[in-house]
């Protein structure tokens, strides 16, 4: 059984699309179609259990670096995600928020974005955290910036400097640090995902690609997380 209280904060690295498709001959997108839909269930089913946060990485800043096709098919794919879906995240009371730098995708994409951030920002039920664009080396590059400003403004000295401190002037300060970490698809490195606060996170690795990832697959990570015993280094 999942332990509810110790698990506030779930998040998922979804790799595999790609080789889903091309292991069935087909291109790219189909992968991705087909994740999207393995996304939209285990988010449902995140929800059914009571889970306060899901982050889904979703573009890394590295991906945006792919072949312009793809890129391009992967923004109508989000396109349609978001209008397929934000009547839905209304009702069953899901907070969408977005992570990352969205200023590279077409104007109408970020203004959708933003309406289903504002759209949804009263809703209790699940905080669902989309990596968009997203590394954690440039949330930290950005994070140092912050820090240096609040050193020449004479906000802040730098000796009294703490990590909590340094820790609040990122991005993802906003939600608490992920309990636990998924990634499908085989590989076992973050890639470059939530750098800063997976220092204690719990990892769960499998070679399922994304796609087939079910909620059997799901309940199977959750378990294993069930039985371990997070000590945070102090015993």
């Amino acid at each position: 059984m999942l332990k509810q209280d110790s698990l506030k904060h779930l998040a998922i690295i979804m790799d595999g699309n790609g080789r889903w498709a091309s292991q069935r001959n087909h291109r790219r997108l189909f992968g991705h179609v087909k994740g999207a839909k393995t996304a939209q269930s285990i988010i449902f089913k995140c929800l059914d259990l009571k889970i306060p946060y899901l982050s889904l990485f979703t573009l890394s800043t590295e991906n945006t670096l792919r072949p312009e096709s793809e890129i391009r098919d992967l923004t109508h794919l989000f396109e349609k995600i978001i209008f397929k879906h934000t009547k839905q995240f209304i009702e069953k009371d899901i907070q969408l928020h977005i992570l990352g730098d969205i200023s590279i995708f077409p104007s109408k994409l970020q203004t959708d974005l933003k309406a289903i951030q504002k759209k949804t920002k009263s809703n209790k039920g699940l905080n669902l955290i989309v990596a968009l664009n997203y590394g954690g080396r440039q949330e930290i590059v950005n994070g140092a910036k912050k820090l240096v400003q609040k050193i020449q403004s004479g906000d802040l000295k730098i000796n009294e400097l703490t990590e909590s401190q340094f820790g609040e002037l990122l991005s993802s300060s906003q939600f608490p640090t992920p309990d636990l970490i998924i990634r499908t698809g085989g590989n076992l490195r973050l890639s470059n995902f939530y750098l800063w606060s997976s220092a204690y996170s719990e990892f769960y690795f499998t070679e399922t690609l994304w796609p087939d990832f079910d909620e059997k697959c799901l309940d199977l990570a959750l378990q294993k997380y069930s039985v371990t015993e997070r000590k945070f280094g102090v015993l």
